[in-house]
C-alpha cells in the first residue's frame, strides 16, 4: 500500500508545480513531470497542477504586483519562447508568440471594416 503525502509534502509539490508554471512550461508537461518525480498518478498530478495555477492566480490577485512588472515578465517569457521556437524551426509558434507580444505592447495592426 502506498504512503499518503502529508499536507506539507503536498504544499511543496504544489509550490514546485507553480514554479514550473511561472517558467512558462505547458500544463501537460508539468503534469507528466510531477507524476514521474513524485511517483503519483497522472490524475493526482493534474490535481496538484490545478492547485498550482490557483496558487499563482491568488498571488497575483492578492499581491502587490504592479502592471509594468507583470508586463516585463510576460515580454521576457514571450521572447524566450520565440527564441526557442526559432531554434527548433517552429515558425508558426514564432508568429503566434509575436502576435501576442504585439498585442501586449500595443503594436497590433488596427483593422477597419467598411
Amino acid at each position: 500500500m502506498s504512503k499518503r503525502a502529508t499536507k506539507q509534502e503536498t504544499e511543496l509539490r504544489v509550490a514546485h508545480a507553480a514554479e514550473l508554471v511561472a517558467e512558462g512550461q505547458a500544463y501537460s508537461s508539468i503534469t507528466s513531470h510531477i507524476a514521474a518525480k513524485y511517483g503519483i498518478s497522472r490524475r493526482r498530478a493534474r490535481q496538484i497542477n490545478s492547485n498550482a495555477y490557483l496558487l499563482l492566480k491568488d498571488d497575483i490577485e492578492e499581491g502587490d504586483l504592479n502592471r509594468p512588472e507583470m508586463t516585463a515578465k510576460l515580454v521576457c517569457t514571450l521572447e524566450n519562447a520565440m527564441h526557442r521556437a526559432m531554434r527548433e524551426k517552429q515558425y508558426s509558434a514564432v508568429a503566434s508568440n509575436a502576435k501576442v507580444l504585439m498585442k501586449l505592447i500595443g503594436l497590433e495592426a488596427k483593422t477597419q471594416i467598411r
